[in-house]
């Protein structure tokens, strides 16, 4: 089992406190929502969980089967999605997919051939990544976050850019690849917090 847990997490720019007082706890096997208005802090915390941003108050610990990660090596342990990550623009898909591998490995050692097939993106193996859609970039990471064989999965606004066929395409995905992990999604999309058992509201 395996677990994050924040303990009176708060979070100031300046004079403003965008975070205040925050305390939750997410455990594997089990996918958990944080939703809030626009500016109420999810993307501050999920980049707080994830180990990109420290808080200005608080703590979090996490656990990997009951090894306490310390908060500078956690970053080896999180795979992340979302708007204010990117692909990089000059590879192909197939060099984004090699070069993910140098720093995450992939569950049940997945060849870019199974990759390309669960990513239903056929035929545009060879092209920069810079022609594709907002819809397929989006879906680029969401895989590689998703097939990324790490303890912790976070999210942040995961249906951005998504059509309905896409959508569907991200639940199944990560129905098949949420087992004994912590899942985090960060939305206010009604569509993404029906997929959580427990939501945060900030």
């Amino acid at each position: 089992m395996s677990g994050i847990r924040a303990t009176s997490i708060s979070k100031r720019y300046t004079y403003r406190w965008v975070l205040k007082d925050i305390s939750c706890n997410f455990p594997s096997d089990r996918v958990s929502g944080i939703a809030g208005n626009n500016g109420s802090g999810k993307s501050t915390l999920i980049k707080i969980l994830s180990g990109y941003l420290s808080p200005s108050d608080g703590s979090v610990e996490y656990d990997v089967n009951g090894s306490v990660i310390r908060t500078e090596q956690v970053f080896e342990y999180v795979a992340l999605a979302a708007p204010y990550t990117d692909v990089v623009n000059e590879f192909t898909l197939r060099e984004m997919f090699r070069f993910h591998g140098k720093f995450r490995p992939f569950r049940e050692n997945l060849s870019f051939q199974q990759f390309e097939e669960k990513i239903r993106l056929a035929g545009h193996d060879d092209k920069p990544l810079s022609h594709f859609s907002s819809g397929m970039k989006q879906k680029t990471q969401l895989a590689l976050a998703l097939l990324s064989d790490t303890p912790f999965l976070l999210l942040d606004e995961p249906s951005s850019f998504l059509d309905e066929n896409a959508r569907q395409w991200f639940v199944d995905l990560l129905h098949d690849n949420k087992k004994g992990r912590v899942v985090v999604i960060a939305s206010n999309d009604p569509s993404d917090l029906a997929l959580c058992s427990e939501v945060i509201r900030l």
